[in-house]
């Protein structure tokens, strides 16, 4: 049994997927009330938990070989933080120790080693060096900048028209398709390539932001208009508004590096070692600009959504699985 803990983010559902592809059986950590059922055609099993209960940690890995994490927080709250994150994965790789787990795995990110004080980058160095210390065999991937970013900066321009770039539009960067890094994760959990390494991932072709952007537009048939600030000016800026919305501010420090900071890992190579050729990032884009989220449609909702206030309280602790699960309330009248 492998654990993923993360299972319903953008990468971590990709996980599960390409984990479920190969017939492995998959137990996904899910927070009660969060939107796992988008994995409900996936066919794997839940359990009700959370990385900052530390009993449902130890419950949650039962009878589990392999863990693995990718969960992460884009814009903090004052109960769900960069912090609460980093002190939640040292309690799992303390569990994982515990149950006897024989390998951890955790998708980190490129700006981890060199991102500063900026908390995004060192939680998640805190969360490597936990790993790197728990006594677990574990291999840690380094994925840049995804594809998928650039989507989403396209949905912002379907709406708005322009958008702003951040970090450095010259910045060398080489997008990477999320479903080339699952397939990875996927292939690492029966191999003994990468082991106790950190593994920096990153697609197949280099090219500065700005002509990323470019490719992402001409792809989704959007104007390519954005405007953008210096580094250094989106900084002052995320400082100013610290005091006020500590949070945003951690977020624009963040999105400013993964956008601008240079990749200069050889994707190819780092792919290969694992059996997996990469995405053409043209194509890579396409894709996930393709691929809307189900949420996005409002009979997808009704049809296959368990909704946010259904709360999972009537299961006992331990696994559910999919074919145990309820089909959830009715669909929502208002």
């Amino acid at each position: 049994m492998i654990l993923v803990v993360g299972g319903t983010g953008r990468l971590g559902n990709q996980v599960v997927r390409a984990l479920r592809d190969q017939g492995k059986e998959v137990r996904a950590l899910v927070r009660k009330g969060s939107e796992y059922f988008w994995l409900n055609d996936t066919g794997t099993n839940y359990f009700f938990g959370d990385l900052r209960d530390p009993q449902s940690m130890h419950r949650a890995l039962r009878d589990c070989e392999t863990v693995i994490s990718s969960a992460s927080v884009r814009v903090e709250k004052t109960d769900n933080n960069h912090k609460t994150i980093a002190d939640g994965h040292a309690a799992l790789w303390e569990a994982a120790k515990a149950r006897g787990v024989k390998k951890a795995i955790f998708v980190s990110c490129s700006a981890a080693p060199n991102g500063g004080d900026i908390a995004a980058f060192s939680s998640k160095r805190a969360i490597e060096e936990a790993v790197q210390a728990s006594g677990i065999p574990w291999t840690v991937f380094r994925p840049g900048l995804f594809a998928g970013n650039f989507a989403d900066l396209l949905r912002r321009t379907e709406y708005n028209g322009s958008v702003f770039l951040p970090g450095k539009t010259d910045a060398m960067v080489s997008p990477v398709h999320a479903r080339d890094v699952a397939d990875i994760v996927a292939a690492a959990v029966d191999s003994d390539e990468g082991l106790n390494e950190a593994i920096d991932l990153a697609g197949p072709e280099a090219m500065t932001v700005e002509a990323a952007w470019k490719i992402a537009c001409e792809e989704a048939g959007l104007p390519g208009n954005f405007w953008s600030m210096p580094p250094g000016t989106l900084k002052l800026a995320a400082m100013a508004v610290r005091p006020l919305i500590r949070r945003w501010a951690n977020h624009f420090e963040a999105i400013s590096v993964h956008f601008g900071q240079a990749q200069a890992t050889d994707g190819v190579a780092a792919a290969a070692r694992f059996g997996v050729e990469l995405t053409p990032y043209r194509d890579a884009v396409k894709a996930a600009w393709l691929a809307r989220h189900p949420g996005e449609d409002p009979v997808a909702r009704e049809e296959k959504v368990v909704h946010r206030q259904f709360v999972a309280t009537i299961y006992e602790p331990g696994t559910i699985k999919f074919d145990d699960l309820p089909e959830g309330p009715p669909p929502r009248q208002d």
